[in-house]
């Protein structure tokens, strides 16, 4: 990739993190898109080989796409996925 591209998917996550008031499903699309672009482009960076571009694309989406999907949620579990009381401030 070049450094134009680069610059591009980066000014590309800031924009995509700047979104309010989103679905949760919608969150979890930007997170992916957002989680996969970011793992290509660290692939790249590290002049990595084509099949490990696409696992990094892979993990990157999958890990944005949990993140984004919790987004806001504001919802607390234990560990067996329960729902459970949230701290204070939470």
């Amino acid at each position: 990739m070049t450094k134009s591209t680069l610059l591009f998917l980066g000014l590309g996550v800031f924009a995509l993190s700047a979104c309010q008031g989103n679905t949760p499903n919608q969150n979890a699309a930007i997170g992916g898109l957002t989680g996969a672009a970011v793992g290509l482009g660290a692939a790249d960076l590290a002049d990595a080989s084509d099949e490990a571009k696409i696992g990094a694309t892979l993990i990157g989406a999958a890990a944005g796409t949990a993140i984004g999907a919790n987004q806001g949620a504001r919802r607390c579990t234990y560990a067996n996925g329960a729902p459970a009381p949230c701290p204070p401030r939470y």
